[in-house]
């Protein structure tokens, strides 16, 4: 199992890896009495994933849980299901005020199956098992505690750990003012890249019409297309009119992106923080010292975190001693320091962080800052000290769940606070991200490292 810190909004920024089942004991703090047996039309893997839910949260929560509101959230998602399917006023008990931990388990399972006798002909199981699961987890009033069906936990994974798709190989930026749409970052090895696209192209035409300039995933859906077929783009660099035809291929958006910029400085862009993250900045480390840079730039805006093992080996690399501290629930806080192993880069260094930085993009930002090995460039972050885990079910989904909380090597909660940056910069509407002379925080950041 992965601990996951990221901060992302909706389904699929709601999710975090797993690698294995799990299903923690309980506690013997009391004899427990029998459950209450479920009836054949509710299925073992239900029974299982109720059972995981439970326990997991009685366990594992990062504050503590009283069962009675476990148990009524249960009930709120029973009615919510039923209600959905057209029940006039489902037949549920009402939840009593108080109750212990194991007759609340015992009667999750208890209505849940009752749901099922008396409206059987009705009822999809499995769904109603999701439903009871999502009302219990917002008994917890905790955004990041949320069960995901197998579609949605399948995309995200994906999503944090590099989806394959046929395109060009570029990020795309609309400006929001002029809707022009612009390349952000070409991607190494990319179509795009073949065809000699470059950081600050604007795109103009695609296969003969103007690029639907709404959202930057309205233009990458027109870019994308069957792996070997073409597409006539065309766009202007510099006031100047060019035309290509790319053919699309297979292509994984990298976490992490370099390039060297005028006066020996190396542009480093980390999208998320997902499995290939530490490895793919060690990369493009090679490249920058091979042009031989003298200092860096660490972009960590619109990072909205992913796992904390990837942000501890990124901030390996710039930080030593203490990373990150995390703390559960009646535990002892534990300290992740850096990895010896990894070499420390030993140069002027500027991070880039704003309203979107998040979770473990803070853990680097804050290590770094806590360690003053480097200057914070732009505005506060957002404000995630929490780390979840995830837990597989047995039909594919999971449940990520909030477990401990983080402090940075100072020992700062930012959890709803932020990191203020030793630099504030704002960034205005209509910047264009990365390319200097048109970002306001980088700029500012490029003249900090210049006058160092």
């Amino acid at each position: 199992m992965f601990p996951f810190i990221g901060r992302f909004s909706g389904a699929l920024r709601a999710l975090a890896p797993t690698v294995a089942l799990v299903l923690l004991p309980v506690p013997s703090v009391a004899a427990a009495p029998p459950r209450v047996a479920a009836p054949a039309s509710l299925g073992a893997l239900d029974v299982i994933a109720l059972e995981i839910c439970y326990t997991t949260v009685m366990a594992r929560y990062y504050k503590p849980v009283e069962p009675a509101a476990l148990l009524g959230g249960a009930r709120i998602g029973i009615v919510a299901y039923l209600t959905k399917l057209g029940v006039a006023n489902p037949a549920i008990p009402l939840a009593p005020a108080h109750v212990d931990r194991y007759r609340a388990e015992s009667e999750i399972d208890r209505d849940v199956a009752l749901a099922v006798a008396r409206y059987g002909t009705r009822v999809r199981t499995s769904d109603l098992v999701e439903s009871t699961i999502a009302g219990e987890l917002a008994a917890l009033h905790d955004p990041y505690t949320v069960v995901f069906a197998p579609v949605a936990y399948k995309k995200f994974v994906t999503f944090l750990d590099g989806a394959r798709a046929a395109g060009i190989g570029a990020e795309l930026d609309v400006d929001p003012q002029t809707h022009a749409v612009r390349v952000v970052d070409v991607f190494p090895g990319s179509p795009a890249e073949g065809a000699g696209l470059i950081a600050g192209d604007t795109i103009t035409r695609i296969d003969g019409q103007a690029p639907p300039a709404t959202t930057p995933a309205a233009v990458g859906a027109a870019l994308r297309g069957v792996a070997g077929s073409a597409v006539r783009i065309g766009f202007s660099r510099g006031g100047e009119a060019h035309d290509v035809t790319i053919v699309r291929r297979l292509v994984v958006a990298p976490d992490v992106t370099g390039r060297a910029l005028d006066g020996g400085i190396g542009y480093i862009r980390l999208r998320v923080f997902g499995a290939q993250s530490a490895a793919q900045l060690d990369a493009v480390l090679v490249q920058l010292r091979a042009a031989h840079v003298r200092a860096y730039v660490l972009d960590l805006r619109a990072n909205g975190g992913g796992y904390r093992d990837a942000s501890i080996a990124v901030a390996s690399h710039f930080v030593r001693g203490t990373v990150v501290t995390t703390q559960e629930r009646g535990g002892k806080p534990v300290v992740f320091g850096a990895l010896s192993a990894t070499p420390a880069i030993d140069a002027p260094l500027a991070v880039l962080v704003d309203g979107d930085t998040a979770s473990a993009a803070e853990i680097v930002a804050g290590a770094i800052q806590d360690d003053q090995a480097g200057t914070l460039v732009g505005t506060r972050t957002f404000g995630k000290g929490l780390v979840q885990e995830t837990f597989a079910l047995p039909d594919g989904g999971a449940i990520k769940m909030t477990t401990a909380r983080y402090l940075t090597p100072a020992g700062r909660d930012i959890d709803r606070v932020g990191i203020v940056p030793d630099v504030v910069v704002d960034e205005p509407a209509g910047a264009h991200l990365g390319q200097p002379g048109h970002d306001p925080q980088l700029d500012r950041a490029l003249a900090l490292l210049a006058a160092g």
